[in-house]
């Protein structure tokens, strides 16, 4: 694969994923699909808050700010 990560982005990656979940106390599908259907304000923020940084994420990477 031309276009494969390093091993150490891999890693990287999985780490803060792993961090990010303890941090909101569940992960992003948990808080998406079962505490929004619960109604759950604690759920509706992490939901918003890991939109947010997808979306800022995104265009930093497309837009000259990424790693690659």
């Amino acid at each position: 694969l031309r276009d494969a990560l390093p091993a150490w982005q891999l890693i990287g990656a999985g780490v803060l994923v792993g961090f990010g979940t303890r941090l909101g106390n569940g992960c992003t599908s948990g808080h998406g699909v079962c505490g929004l259907a619960r109604g759950s304000r604690r759920s509706l923020m992490a939901v918003l808050v890991f939109m947010a940084c997808a979306m800022l994420t995104t265009f930093l990477v497309r837009h000259g700010g990424g790693l690659a």
